[in-house]
């Protein structure tokens, strides 16, 4: 029988683990579902340029408080390029100075703050990652620290702080950039390899560490230097597994993903400012440690990845169910899910709806794919008229 098959979109978790590095409890309640006509209106997009075959389209990362969202779209000659999608529909297509144009390197935006600076990396001509700062007027600010294989910018927050990491000696350090082009590194206490993911408007910085067994645990980078390392309660301890935090809001609410039971499950939870912890379970989802296969006859690795909260707390991300199908979700702070699938999306294992970021106004973007060959889109979501948008703090 085939083994282990794992959604598409599972790009920010163990199963990348390696390659970010080296560049860059049971038991806990969910909540119900909402009602799908309290899903919202979907609007499909494609930057202008992206190509039509399998592993091509726009892939959107992130969107900010003004609805402008960021990403990076592949052409027909397999390279990406980066864009910004404004409010009213218009692209802007830009590529990093001295960008590779060779085919899986390019440019990567991977967010945007509300000034709607952007943050990411690119591939130079050398073929080494580097970290990049494009600011709105164009301007781009490169981060490339001294002996570094490679450099990886994952976020950016109102301050145009950015946080990611860089590659010395094979071995992963973090990295804090300001809008000047100067940085800090950093490393939690025990960390052997530090994977950043977040950093929110109030400088605290969120992401991952490798310990000297190769275990993972979450660490928050207090804004005082400070560390505070996170370990879901019962995450399951071993090489390339343990807590994997995504993301943090200014309220000091952390979402992520955690390693769970016999058969690689990856769970979401919500930790709290004072520490209590709970699942996210969207309906639908697998959180048991059965093994379940696709019609392919493929085990599943079954997975819940939350990826983007705003400052209500209002969480986006994917899951898989039972037949490896992939659906999107919205999880509101009344503990309430809605499902996201964006109409016509494919239904094939590994396929389906992938929110990547949510805005302070509910709206939710992220790609979908079309078609047999995995064809992927861009989508946003609006809210419905009852949506009660979060307050700015």
């Amino acid at each position: 029988m085939p083994t282990n098959k794992t959604a598409k979109g599972f790009h920010r978790s163990a199963i990348a683990l390696a390659a970010t590095l080296l560049l860059n409890s049971p038991g806990f309640p969910s909540g119900p579902q909402r009602p799908s006509s309290e899903t919202g209106s979907f609007t499909v997009f494609d930057a202008p340029g992206a190509g039509s075959e399998a592993g091509q389209g726009t892939i959107p990362w992130s969107i900010n408080a003004n609805g402008e969202i960021t990403g990076n779209f592949v052409d027909a000659m397999g390279v990406p390029h980066g864009f910004l999608r404004n409010k009213g529909g218009s692209f802007v297509v830009f590529d990093a100075p001295n960008a590779s144009l060779r085919p899986e390197q390019g440019t990567t935006p991977r967010a945007i703050n509300q000034q709607g600076d952007i943050a990411g990396y690119f591939y130079a001509v050398n073929g080494v990652r580097r970290g990049f700062l494009r600011r709105k007027d164009g301007s781009f600010i490169v981060f490339d620290p001294l002996g570094s294989a490679g450099t990886v910018i994952n976020a950016i927050n109102a301050l145009d702080q950015v946080a990611g990491n860089y590659v010395v000696n094979d071995q992963a350090h973090g990295l804090l950039g300001r809008k000047d082009g100067t940085f800090v590194t950093f490393d939690p206490p025990g960390g052997f390899n530090t994977a950043p993911e977040w950093i929110n408007d109030t400088g605290e910085i969120a992401g991952y560490y490798e310990d000297e067994v190769g275990m993972l645990h979450g660490f928050i980078r207090h804004k005082d230097g400070t560390f505070t390392t996170v370990d879901v309660p019962g995450a399951v301890a071993g090489e390339g597994k343990g807590t994997f935090p995504m993301g943090l809001n200014e309220s000091g609410s952390m979402i992520g993903h955690y390693s769970a039971g016999a058969n690689s499950l990856d769970r979401g939870f919500i930790r709290q400012k004072d520490g209590t912890f709970a699942n996210l379970d969207p309906p639908g989802g697998i959180t048991d440690d059965a093994a379940h296969a696709d019609a392919e006859g493929y085990v599943l690795r079954a997975v819940t990845a939350p990826l983007g909260m705003n400052r209500l707390g209002e969480i986006a991300g994917y899951f898989d169910d039972t037949s490896g199908f992939v659906h999107g979700f919205v999880r509101h702070a009344d503990a309430a899910f809605t499902v996201l699938d964006v109409p016509g999306a494919s239904k094939g294992s590994g396929l389906g709806t992938f929110p990547a970021s949510i805005n302070d106004s509910g709206e939710v973007t992220g790609y979908f794919y079309t078609g047999a060959i995995g064809v992927q889109h861009g989508f946003l979501m609006t809210p419905p008229p009852s949506h009660t948008p979060a307050s700015r703090k």
